[in-house]
Formats: structure tokens, C-alpha cells, sequence
């Protein structure tokens, strides 16, 4: 018996299947879609993992030159044929190996038995990652690391941020030894996390609530669709509040009583533990969740109830679209704009693209669901391609917020440069009445970069082009790309002057000066630095909805899904901030974000304000959240792209090219630019190379080469020839990274 072996590996010419011969003692054990371990390479090769896509029976005897399978590492099988031919898709799509599509499909910790030990009450020792993918993935194909138990270790960090020592040892097979050598070679850091917040699951039975005549129309239409058993896409338009959520669990019910199974997604973690509060209380324990702060252990256990069809529900971002359901009734994407949908690291897959392709695959039905849809998904539905439904109230007697911009240019003049006289009375306000706030900033940190005034050098991340934010907790100065951590400066490393200032500011400056002019005031912070700890998403926003605080303040965390009756004012404090993008899609993000954290005031009973303080009041964005107008914003936005033939009027490839030298990046980029400008056949429109707004990440100059085109068999046929042509002439140790319809550009 022979077997198709598909190897891991990121290099473009590995990405083909290897024949290899079943030794007899697994003939009755193998089977496609079983990982396995191979001797791979010329002589003695090494060992390496892959999965077999393929059995043949054939003679051996004609096939002796064949080598064996060394070790079946499943118990059964992960991949189905539906899996398979996902994966193979995947991979064209978005410019990957077919075996870094077959991983996101592969359970959490597939290698070794679990032995996790549980992690509530103790300091825990961690483990993550301290370079970047990049990096990683270059010396792997480089063979800087050579150690497979190396790459092994490297390789799983890339998939699991939250990651325990004992997880690694005990259930990856991994020593302390191997851990300490990665330790030294400056790839990973080992540290102390705190006793995780243990979750409360005593959730109280909830029965479903009447429809609104609106709402009842959605429901129908779609319950429709699911009898069919038949692919059917919809786009559910509904303003913040409308009980778009009410929609997803009847049509949820329906779907389990034709037996089928339904994945919710959900942009944020953060949204996670509301969304399942809400789930686990209409269906119960049929619900599962998955998401990367979980840890291994525990995303296994999830994963084995799925598996085992003892959970009927998943929800999670945008990894839990490939759980092991083998019958899918109906996948939800709710917030379906949201930009975490698109995934930044290989495979750079577009969350509602690939779930499209599964409705189609499994005859399921998809629902796109949003406040303020992607441009693009509005022009299908416009169009229709896609259906559409609208949810235009809000239930009962709910009104939507009213909406104020001030005016910091003046109010600078009156000296408030963080807090406008407007915002401050009505937080005094709230405070009297007993009232919550929500205030939203656009950045994390205390401050988001320290300036000489002396010589006006700002300090920069020695790998990055970018400036080091500054986190007052810590005293540190920290890279939110490459993750370098430095102690904050008394001097200037240019001039040596000691006039060092904090520009701009953060939530952690926010935080402390809403104290000080409210100090009879509780506050809290909700940020990617005060939700690293598990568990602290769910007690932030428990606490909040508990009343234990009166102000919230946060970053995007804070501004989706989140419905706090007692929530009714909302302040911006840097509205015009969140326009700030060198890219067409810059002003969208602006109008979805403020939409979004306007929409979390007046949830409940009691009428919502919302105040958004900008220097730029007579942007049309502002103007069209203040009216509580999407259409307005797409009706404008819409005759932009298709003015200057942007997305959906056409798609992007980008594709950079990074090296840690900035002549051969150039040399590089030219190169690969004259290989498609000279076998274009009109096919698309090419761009010259150009630097991004950031020219260096990670010791690494970046430079950009953009197609413009209409994705199809042959337009994608033409790019990888083009590929192919190019690394025949490829000279200098650069790296090629493509990514289609990018969510940011530079």
C-alpha cells in the first residue's frame, strides 16, 4: 500500500504530495487524514510531519525505492473529504501551502495525551513567542533551526498564544531542555501568569421572546431557507439594538430541529462570554466555545464534546468556523465588518469568503449580520446577489441615542485638551443619577510615544520604523509590532538632552485623569494590557454590568456587542483619531467604529447620549453617525470606489517583499514587478513598487507591489506562473508575502 504524503512545510516547491510506502503493522490503521511522521529528504532526510491525502493500493515490490511511513500520530482521522478539498481551496486562494490550511482544521494540541493540569488557584509558567512569525518561519526555511523537536515547539507557539509550561511538556512530548534552548536563542520568554479568574457558568433559563413584526419576517424568511436544505447567503442590516441576536437564536432553534449543527461568530474574545451567556441560556449545554485564551486542555475537551456531537452550538471568533461538525445547518457571522475576520498571519484567509464556501459545500445557510455592513457586503446585497433583510427599530420603546460633536479646536483655546466642558457635565451628570459611561479612545498604553523637545527625536523601536509606546505601570517602552521591551529613557539617545515629553495619550492616562477630576468616581480600563490575564474580559464587563463601577474606559474592546442597560453615555475622546489610514479603507473602520460604541448607550429604558469630541467636525463621517445614517455613509463611500475602481468594484492582491537589506529589497521588488508588468495580457492593473507607510518591521524593509483585478481560475493560474517565473530568477534572501483584499494597506 502506498500513501500520498503532503508535507509540512512553508517552502513553495515542498507543496505537492510524496509517495511512502505503509509498513503492514499499519495497513489497518491508516487513513487519509491522518497525520504522520516521514523521513523526508535525500540520504538520511529528517523527520518531519505530514498528512496522508491519499491510498493507494499498489505492488511494493515496484515501489522499493519508496521509503516508509516511520509513525501514525492520530487515533483517527481530523480531515474529511469535504476537509480536504477546503483546504486545497484555501490554499489557492489566499497564497499558502495546502498544509497550512490543513492546520486550522487539526484539534488544539494534536500531538501527545493531555495531561494539563488545572490551572485556577497557582501561578502558572508560561510560555510565547518573542519574534514573529516572520522571522520564525524564515530561519525554519533557512535552516538556521534545524532541532525538529525545535520547529515542533516554534510551530505551536505560532497557532496558541495562551500556552502553558506543563501543557507544552506534557502534552506536546516537548523537555524543559528543549523549551530552555528556544529560551536562549531569543524565540520564546517563559513567565508567571496569576491565578486565572474562575468563570461563573450558573446561567439562568431563558425562553424565547415574541418577535417584532420585523424581527418575525427575518425568522420566517430564513426558516424557510433552511427547509430547503439548500446554500442560501443573506445579509441581516440591523441598527445597534434592533435584536439581531433574538433573530440568530430562533433561527438557531429551527436549524436543531432539522439535526443540524450551527456555528456563531463572534469578532472579539471580549464577545465571547456574552454571546454564550446568552446561548447557554436559551439552549443550554448544547453550546460550546472555543477560543485561543482558553487553554489547551480546555480547547481539547471542547473539541471532543463537538466531535462526539454532544454540542450542537459553537461559538467563538473566527478559528471556530473550523470545528468538527460533519453537519452544518447554518453558520452566523455576527459584526460580519469587523476587520479580526480576516486573518493576518498564513493562512491569510477571508473569514466570510471561506464561509461562503462551506454553505455551498455542507447546503447550509449563511447570515452576514452588522449595524454597519462592509461596503462590499451592502453592494452584493444591493445587487442581489445576496439576500437582504432589515431590522430599522429598536424593540419596545428603545430610541437610538442622541449624538453630539464638539469642537476641540475651541475647546483647547479654553484649555481642555483631553476633556471637553460638554463631556465633563454630563459625566457629572451620570455620576448624580447613578448612571454608566462608557469613554472610548482610539490606542492603548499611557502615552503613545515619548518626544525630545530639545531636539524633537522621537524614540523609535530599534527592529520597526515605528515609535515605542510608553506603559506607566511597567516603565517600560514596548514595539506593539515586533513585541521589543526596553526601560523607559531620562535621556535622549540623539542629542542626550534630559527634555523628554509624552505625546498624545492613551487609556492608562485616560484612567488616571478621569480620577483625579472625578475622584468620588469608580473606574475601570478595559484594554488588551488589562484583559492579557484569563478570565479578565468576562470580570471586567461582569463587574461593569454588576455596577461595581461607574466608568468604563476603553479601547475598540469596549465599543462592540456589549449591552448594559445602565450604560447611557458614551464620549469619543478623539473621534477624528480613527480616520487615520493612508488607505481607502480608512474612513469605513472610522464610521463602523463610532457607530458601533455610539450604539452602547440607552440599551435599556432610559434615553442614550453620546458625545464625540474631534478638531475635523465637518467630516461626512461624523455628520452620518450623528444622524444614525449607514445608508448615507454607503451611498457616499459606494460612488467613491467605484470613482477610482476600488473593492467591490474589483479585488487587491498586495504583495510584499521584505529582506534585511533595503538594496536588495528594491533590487528584489523591481525584478518581481517586471516578471508581471511583461506577462500582464490586461489581465489586471500593476502598480510599482512602492515602501509602506512603516518602511521597517522586525529588521526587515518591506516593499509593496499592488495588482488591481477581478479574482478568478485564470487570473489566480497567471499569478502563481508569474511566481514561478520570478524564483527561477530570484537572487538575494528575501521573502514574498500575498495577501488578497487587505484590510490595511501600509
Amino acid at each position: 500500500m502506498v500513501a500520498k504524503v503532503l508535507v509540512d512545510s512553508t517552502i513553495k516547491k515542498l507543496n505537492r504530495v510524496y509517495d511512502y510506502l505503509v509498513p503492514d503493522e499499519m495497513k489497518e490503521k491508516v487513513q487519509v487524514g491522518m497525520r504522520v511522521n516521514v523521513n523526508f529528504g535525500n540520504g538520511k532526510g529528517r523527520q518531519i510531519e505530514g498528512v496522508v491525502v491519499k491510498l493507494e493500493d499498489k505492488n511494493e515490490l515496484d515501489n522499493k525505492k519508496l521509503k516508509y511511513i516511520d509513525e501514525i500520530l492520530d487515533t483517527e482521522s481530523y480531515l474529511d473529504i469535504k476537509r480536504l478539498r477546503l483546504a486545497k481551496w484555501i490554499a489557492k486562494m489566499y497564497f499558502c501551502n495546502v498544509y497550512d490550511a490543513f492546520k486550522l482544521m487539526l484539534p488544539p494540541g494534536t500531538n501527545g495525551i493531555d495531561k494539563s493540569k488545572d490551572l485556577d488557584g497557582k501561578m502558572i509558567k508560561m510560555v510565547r513567542l518573542i519574534k514573529s512569525h516572520e522571522e520564525i518561519l524564515d530561519d525554519i526555511e533557512f535552516e538556521k533551526i534545524k532541532s525538529a523537536k525545535q520547529i515542533k515547539l516554534l510551530r505551536f507557539l505560532m497557532d496558541y498564544d495562551f500556552t502553558s509550561l506543563s501543557d507544552i511538556i506534557n502534552g506536546l512530548g516537548i523537555s524543559r531542555a528543549v523549551i530552555k534552548t528556544a529560551e536562549k536563542n531569543g524565540y520564546v520568554e517563559v513567565y508567571d501568569l496569576p491565578k486565572p479568574v474562575k468563570e461563573n457558568d450558573h446561567i439562568k433559563k431563558d425562553d424565547k421572546l415574541k418577535a417584532t413584526k420585523e424581527q418575525q419576517f427575518v425568522i420566517d424568511n430564513i426558516n424557510i431557507k433552511l427547509e430547503k436544505n439548500e446554500y442560501n447567503e443573506s445579509l441581516l442590516y440591523g441598527v445597534t439594538g434592533s435584536g439581531k441576536t433574538e433573530v440568530y437564536l430562533q433561527v438557531i432553534d429551527k436549524c436543531l430541529s432539522l439535526n443540524k449543527n450551527a456555528i456563531v461568530l463572534v469578532p472579539e474574545i471580549a464577545l465571547t462570554h456574552q454571546t454564550k451567556q446568552r446561548f447557554k441560556a436559551r439552549f443550554g449545554d448544547i453550546v460550546s466555545v472555543i477560543h485561543s485564551k482558553m487553554t489547551i486542555s480546555e480547547r481539547k475537551k471542547e473539541w471532543k464534546r463537538i466531535k462526539e456531537n454532544k454540542a450542537k452550538i459553537v461559538i467563538g471568533p473566527r478559528s471556530a468556523l473550523f470545528v468538527p461538525f460533519s453537519d452544518i445547518g447554518l453558520i452566523i457571522i455576527d459584526e460580519e465588518h469587523d476587520s479580526s475576520y480576516s486573518s493576518f498571519t498564513t493562512p491569510k484567509y477571508i473569514t466570510r469568503e471561506v464561509a461562503e464556501y462551506m454553505a455551498r459545500e455542507y447546503n447550509a445557510c449563511l447570515i452576514l449580520g452588522s449595524a454597519t455592513p462592509d461596503v462590499g457586503t451592502m453592494y452584493r446585497a444591493s445587487i442581489r446577489q445576496i439576500d437582504f433583510y432589515k431590522l430599522t427599530k429598536r424593540p419596545g420603546s428603545i430610541e437610538n441615542p442622541e449624538v453630539e460633536i464638539v469642537d476641540m479646536k475651541e475647546e483647547t483655546l479654553l484649555g481642555n485638551k483631553i476633556f471637553s466642558n460638554r463631556l465633563k457635565e454630563e459625566i457629572q451628570k451620570n455620576l448624580t443619577n447613578k448612571e454608566q459611561t462608557f469613554l472610548f479612545l482610539n490606542r492603548r498604553g499611557f502615552a503613545s510615544y515619548v518626544t525630545c523637545l530639545d531636539c524633537g527625536h522621537i524614540l523609535k523601536c530599534r527592529n520597526c520604523d515605528v515609535s515605542l509606546t510608553y506603559h506607566k505601570k511597567s516603565n517600560l517602552l514596548l514595539c506593539h509590532y515586533c513585541s521589543f521591551v526596553e526601560n523607559n529613557k531620562s535621556e535622549c539617545p540623539k542629542c542626550l538632552g534630559h527634555n523628554l515629553k509624552l505625546g498624545s495619550v492613551g487609556t492608562q492616562n485616560i484612567e488616571e485623569q478621569v480620577k483625579e477630576i472625578f475622584p468620588e468616581a469608580k473606574v475601570l480600563r478595559m484594554d488588551m494590557d488589562t484583559t492579557i490575564k484569563k478570565g479578565m474580559h468576562e470580570k471586567l464587563i461582569d463587574d461593569f454590568k454588576e455596577g461595581k463601577a461607574d466608568i468604563l474606559v476603553g479601547t475598540q474592546m469596549i465599543s462592540k456587542g456589549h449591552d448594559i442597560e445602565n450604560v447611557t453615555l458614551v464620549g469619543v475622546l478623539n473621534a477624528d483619531s480613527t480616520f487615520a489610514g493612508n488607505d481607502f479603507l480608512a474612513s469605513q473602520r472610522a464610521f463602523q467604529n463610532l457607530l458601533q460604541v455610539s450604539g452602547r448607550a440607552g440599551r435599556g429604558s432610559k434615553k442614550g447620549r453620546v458625545i464625540l469630541q474631534a478638531y475635523d467636525t465637518e467630516s461626512y463621517v461624523l455628520e452620518c453617525v450623528k444622524n444614525n445614517s449607514y445608508i448615507d455613509f454607503y451611498n457616499k463611500e459606494i460612488e467613491y470606489r467605484k470613482m477610482f475602481k476600488y473593492p467591490p468594484f474589483c479585488d487587491i492582491v498586495l504583495i510584499e517583499i521584505a529582506g534585511p537589506f533595503k538594496t536588495d529589497v528594491i533590487e528584489e521588488s523591481t525584478r518581481l514587478y517586471n516578471i508581471f508588468n511583461d506577462n500582464n495580457n490586461n489581465s489586471y492593473t500593476i502598480y510599482s513598487p512602492k515602501s509602506p507607510f512603516i518602511q521597517k518591521i522586525n529588521n526587515k524593509y518591506r516593499v509593496h507591489i499592488i495588482l488591481k483585478l477581478n479574482i478568478s481560475n485564470k487570473i489566480l493560474q497567471l499569478i502563481y506562473e508569474n511566481l514561478e517565473k520570478y524564483d527561477k530568477i530570484k537572487r538575494k534572501k528575501v521573502t514574498i508575502n500575498i495577501t488578497k483584499n487587505p484590510t490595511y494597506i501600509g
